[in-house]
């Protein structure tokens, strides 16, 4: 049976919902490839070899313009989160699902697993078989954070920008930064988001995304608190189209009793 709330979001909802949907930021804006280079050993820049061209060089507006294209998402994660009142971190591994316009999952399959899905509006938690279903318009931090997702899907800078501060770096890929290939794989780049007020600034102090050419690093979430999530991300194709029969299954809010194949 299917509990229905009206309450505000705890706080480890919205720190779940936060999380799921920039996860999906960072994937995107990263335009992450499944793997580095496509054959084995091309990529691999000797120490002597020339700047990369600086008509390659990625900028945000380029990144941004990237969204409209995409059909879909899918990607596992790892994730840690460093809490203040705990001593170890708290790790967990799952997957990403993403369908325009508005439908994602995120389902944790180790240590315990769970789902969440967000669609048309709504939150459904499935969790050691108790389901709940959430208005997300009755949490302004969770809109907050949904009407960022939908600017930056519709590429649109401005209003991106009403809402955070943006910093956008770039700079020549270094050995450790991974193999380089040619064009924007040389440029090592970071994205700094910041909430400009309330309510975003309430609950997310910064958004840090770090990666190089299209490959997505690492994903850092500050809370207002001071908790702190770190998310790795593999097996990542942001060219996803989605079947009638890959979205039935995927896109179930059925718990996960092992990883989901494709």
């Amino acid at each position: 049976m299917t509990a229905r709330s009206r309450c505000p979001l705890s706080r480890p909802a919205r720190r779940l919902v936060a999380a799921t949907w920039l996860c999906v930021v960072a994937l995107t804006l990263g335009s992450v490839a499944a793997a580095a280079p496509s054959r084995s050993g091309e990529g691999a820049a000797p120490a002597t070899a020339a700047p990369p061209d600086v008509a390659t060089k990625p900028t945000l507006d380029t990144m941004l313009a990237r969204f409209a294209k995409m059909p879909g998402l899918s990607a596992r994660f790892h994730e840690e989160k460093k809490i203040a009142l705990l001593a170890v971190p708290l790790e967990s591994d799952g997957e990403i699902l993403f369908a325009p316009p508005d439908v994602l999952v995120r389902r944790v399959t180790a240590p315990v697993p769970s789902v969440a899905k967000i669609a048309a509006g709504q939150l459904t938690l499935v969790s050691g078989g108790k389901r709940e279903q959430i208005d997300l318009a009755q949490n302004a931090v969770v809109r907050g954070f949904i009407e960022a997702f939908q600017y930056v899907l519709a590429g649109d800078r401005q209003a991106l920008e009403r809402t955070f501060r943006l910093r956008f770096e770039a700079s020549p890929a270094s050995a450790g930064d991974g193999p380089r290939g040619a064009g924007d794989e040389r440029w090592a780049w970071r994205l700094e988001l910041r909430p400009k007020g309330a309510p975003l600034d309430q609950f997310l102090s910064t958004l840090v995304l770090e990666g190089h050419g299209r490959i997505v690093q690492s994903m850092r979430m500050v809370e207002a608190s001071g908790d702190v999530t770190t998310t790795t991300f593999s097996e990542v194709d942001t060219d996803k189209r989605w079947t009638p029969a890959e979205r039935a299954r995927r896109f179930s809010t059925d718990e996960p009793t092992a990883a989901t194949g494709g």
